[in-house]
């Protein structure tokens, strides 16, 4: 039995570990806090009290973002983002109409064997269903991400390779209001059809990061997330980069759903949602008065004179008891006359006994009051009377 309760200890401590690291979380989710996550970047935002910071576990298509929102949609698979899937699109068009921005991070992929560019570490667990796939069962039709976006997709197939393993690039930028020259780790890069696409930073003279304006708000499409990592914060971190991708939003929402990460309302959040837990208040208080009321007397019982100890009877049978109330209301010398009276109201209407038992058994009561001026002896006249009954009862 000690060693169950022991390896069930350990298992659970196993488990603790992995959600505490966060590598249970695929690559780039913001719930993740080894290298290969965004909790750092998420965790940091939360020292500003100016922004309006939240994490998204809903389908898309239920989600209304506020006006002034940046949108985070990090670690998707340029695979399952040709064609764009149509929540995606709803999204774009909202944040577009109230003036948000939506930045898209893919992950760094290679073309030539699909394989993803951090080969020694462990990018968790892939997504229960691809998101295109997803779309295509819910009878919603995806949109080509050319027609919808005018951007595709390319790979650069000439990387630089040490010991098996890709090198990272540079990727370079001409504006002065980002950092000149950050480390990439992708080989993807976009192939803009449409000259509304402003380019931010090359690779190898491709583009990799873009920006066009989206209605009233703006779309920014990176062909890497690794800029935006915990290992990247640590090693080599671009605030002034981060900062232009917030822009100057209040509402910050890091998106976890396409990872497949949903939160179901349960009963407890409910609750607190309808403020029911009142309710559960006032039931709770009232089961304490309950349990108060009976183990406690509110009137303490009365402590009554025992002077005569006789006559008090305690922890008897329920035959003492009765006979313990006759001997204190019926006096000795009337309890044969009583006896008599109530045995005649009981059986006078019984066709089992003769109708002169009655009158005999009035004449023993009468002669034997007589014979006792003081005290009638009641156990003398009670055999008289017995006997009288047994000769005249009319049963054999």
């Amino acid at each position: 039995m000690l060693l169950l309760i022991a390896f069930l200890c350990g298992v659970g401590h196993l488990f603790v570990l992995r959600f505490e690291t966060g590598d249970v979380y695929p690559a780039y989710s913001s719930l993740r806090s080894d290298p290969l996550g965004a909790r750092v970047l998420y965790e940091s935002l939360e020292n500003f009290g100016d922004i309006a910071l939240r994490r998204n576990y809903h389908f898309l298509h239920s989600l209304k973002p506020e006006p002034g929102t940046t949108f985070f949609y990090l670690g998707a698979s340029a695979a399952d983002y040709d064609p764009v899937p149509a929540d995606l699109v709803k999204i774009s068009d909202r944040l577009a109409k109230s003036g948000g921005r939506l930045v898209l991070s893919f992950l760094p992929e290679s073309k030539k064997n699909g394989d993803k560019f951090e080969p020694q570490r462990d990018s968790g667990p892939s997504k229960p269903e691809n998101v295109a796939s997803q779309n295509e069962s819910n009878g919603k039709n995806p949109v080509s991400i050319k027609e919808q976006w005018g951007v595709g997709f390319e790979f650069n197939q000439n990387l630089p390779t040490r010991d098996g393993g890709h090198l990272a690039l540079d990727a370079v930028s001409n504006r002065r209001d980002l950092p000149p020259v950050i480390s990439w780790h992708s080989n993807l890069y976009f192939d803009l059809l449409d000259e509304s696409w402003q380019v931010l930073y090359t690779s190898k003279g491709h583009p990799v990061m873009i920006e066009r304006p989206f209605g009233e708000g703006s779309l920014v499409l990176c062909a890497d997330s690794f800029f935006i990592s915990n290992e990247a914060l640590r090693s080599e971190r671009h605030p002034q980069l981060l900062v232009w991708l917030l822009g100057r939003n209040a509402t910050i929402i890091f998106d976890e759903a396409h990872f497949g990460i949903y939160k179901q309302p349960s009963v407890a959040v409910l609750l607190r949602h309808y403020r029911f837990y009142r309710i559960l208040w006032v039931l709770a208080v009232m089961a304490l008065l309950f349990v108060w009321k009976n183990a406690v007397y509110f009137v303490p019982p009365r402590k009554e004179d025992d002077s005569s100890g006789a006559d008090v009877v305690t922890d008897k049978d329920y035959t003492r008891g009765r006979i313990a109330m006759l001997r204190r209301n019926i006096p000795g010398s009337e309890i044969l006359q009583v006896c008599g009276r109530e045995w005649e109201q009981t059986f006078k209407n019984d066709k089992h006994f003769e109708p002169g038992v009655f009158e005999r058994v009035k004449e023993i009561l009468r002669t034997q009051t007589l014979s006792s001026k003081k005290k009638m002896k009641a156990v003398d006249g009670y055999r008289k009377i017995s006997r009288t009954v047994q000769r005249t009862r009319g049963y054999e």
